[in-house]
């Protein structure tokens, strides 16, 4: 059984060729703003032939109608995709007439296709474009459950334990009342990175950084000082599966696996 699943876009397919054996399985295929949701069929195909489960987002937002959703989920259904990713996507980026997750799901066209799992976005820190963001994580959740499909909540990455300590047990107290756990929680964590990556990834992704950046000053110009997964991993609690964003490179993450989680 792997112990990890992996977000990469489309260009990093062949580097995951040197990730650690048996440590990933699932492979989620980020769809970023600009992008061919073309691009993200063709990675979901080919990460299947290398033996690897694709996990392709589905950003409501960067999606144009319901003639282009279709498009995308027959396209993903006919190479073999059983696992999707459902997400709100960058509101600064909107191209069509989707504004959140629950748009594309009341379509109905995800129930034309054989999908098994459809996952959906989580934010222990919160989320700055949806201040919403638990009320409608559990109107999906409910939807997931009367549509019969199997889902896990991934997460954003996360830098703050306490936080997100406090939002997994909110969430599985939840879950586990009103669908008798039905919902795992994959836990989002940023792979080694210079601590100064991590501050520009956290600054686009809505993550709060202060604590990075409390950090880095503290170490000055030694810019090479790197964030540890460790440091977050070793204080989260009832979490069920690790999720990692490569932001410091696939190479870094697979020889921090190899080195330190051995």
């Amino acid at each position: 059984m792997s112990k990890y699943s992996l977000e990469i876009i489309p260009k990093q397919i062949e580097r995951i060729d040197i990730l650690p054996k048996d440590s990933f399985r699932d492979i989620y295929v980020a769809f970023i703003p600009g992008d061919s949701y073309k691009n993200i069929i063709l990675a979901s195909k080919t990460l299947i032939a290398k033996g690897y489960n694709p996990v392709p987002h589905i950003p409501s937002r960067s999606i144009l109608d319901e003639i282009q959703l279709n498009d995308f989920l027959l396209g993903l259904n006919n190479v073999g995709v059983k696992k999707l990713l459902a997400i709100g996507g960058s509101p600064k980026n909107k191209i069509g007439i989707f504004d959140k997750t629950m748009d594309i799901f009341n379509t109905g066209i995800f129930n034309n296709y054989d999908f098994i799992h459809i996952n959906i976005a989580g934010h222990p820190e919160g989320n700055p474009d949806d201040l919403d963001s638990e009320k409608n994580l559990y109107e999906k959740c409910q939807w997931l459950n009367e549509n019969n499909y199997k889902s896990s909540i991934v997460t954003q990455w996360t830098l703050n334990v306490e936080m997100t300590n406090n939002w997994i047990k909110k969430i599985k107290t939840y879950t586990g009342a009103k669908y008798k756990n039905n919902f795992d929680i994959n836990i989002g964590i940023a792979g080694p990175a210079k601590l100064t990556t991590l501050i520009n990834y956290a600054k686009i992704c809505g993550v709060s950084a202060t604590s990075l950046i409390i950090k880095n000053k503290k170490f000055g110009l030694r810019k090479l000082v790197k964030h540890n997964p460790s440091e977050i991993l070793d204080n989260l609690i009832e979490y069920d599966n690790v999720h990692f964003f490569p932001f410091g490179g696939i190479k870094e993450l697979s020889s921090w696996i190899e080195k330190d989680k051995v």
